[in-house]
């Protein structure tokens, strides 16, 4: 199949460093997993840790179920993308200065990082390795934090078989943040402050960070 055609975006909704479409991928960890197949779209919701050491634009690490029709299309390194989405809500024209006017539309804003590549299984001590640092992961900071050794002396193996791990080397990289840079600025102001006042205070704070220089 031809290549994909990039993310439609504009100028102002790029990253602002170099890092910032990997920040939202660490910070996110589940993302829908988009292949291609003679047959039509296999879409699976899976989770991702990135390791950007790894490849020109990183790599991806997941897993999926061995009975996941999706898992014969990752054996076979079928054409596919990852997307990761982020802060995203509602922008409503209610909350612009009514002086002179409110002549702008409602939109959406919302943050998003497409990665595109040819997964790659991997075998099953380095599956394992995943598993143990996804949980450790997701685990850091809690109470009484879990540990896959929990699962007891035979608990890991006994799963493994019915798990197929896989990495994704990122072939091209998409972000796209719409966080109000290309409106009025009078109007990102007023949406800024009214989704910080308990409407959504992480969406104000990225809205924030993206328009501070205009």
């Amino acid at each position: 199949m031809s290549q994909t055609p990039e993310l439609y975006t504009k100028p102002e909704w790029s990253p602002r460093t170099g890092t910032e479409a990997f920040d939202l991928i660490d910070r996110t960890v589940m993302g829908v997993f988009v292949s291609w197949t003679p047959s039509g779209l296999a879409v699976s919701h899976l989770t991702f840790l990135l390791d950007r050491a790894r490849g020109e634009h990183g790599t991806l690490v997941s897993h999926l179920a061995r009975a996941n029709e999706h898992s014969e299309f990752v054996r076979q390194g079928t054409r596919s993308v990852a997307i990761f989405r982020a802060e995203h809500g509602y922008i409503s024209s209610s909350w612009y200065p009514a002086e002179p006017t409110r002549d702008s539309a409602p939109t959406w804003n919302f943050a998003v990082v497409h990665c595109h590549g040819r997964p790659r299984p991997t075998s099953q001590e380095i599956t394992a390795r995943h598993l143990v640092e996804l949980v450790d992961r997701m685990e850091t900071g809690r109470e009484k934090r879990w540990n896959v050794k929990e699962l007891g002396p035979d608990g890991m193996n006994r799963r493994l078989p019915h798990i197929l791990g896989f990495e994704l080397p990122i072939e091209r990289l998409d972000a796209k943040f719409k966080m109000g840079q290309d409106e009025r600025l009078r109007d990102t102001r007023a949406a800024i402050e009214k989704l910080a006042d308990k409407i959504d205070p992480q969406l104000s704070a990225v809205m924030e960070r993206h328009n501070e220089k205009r």
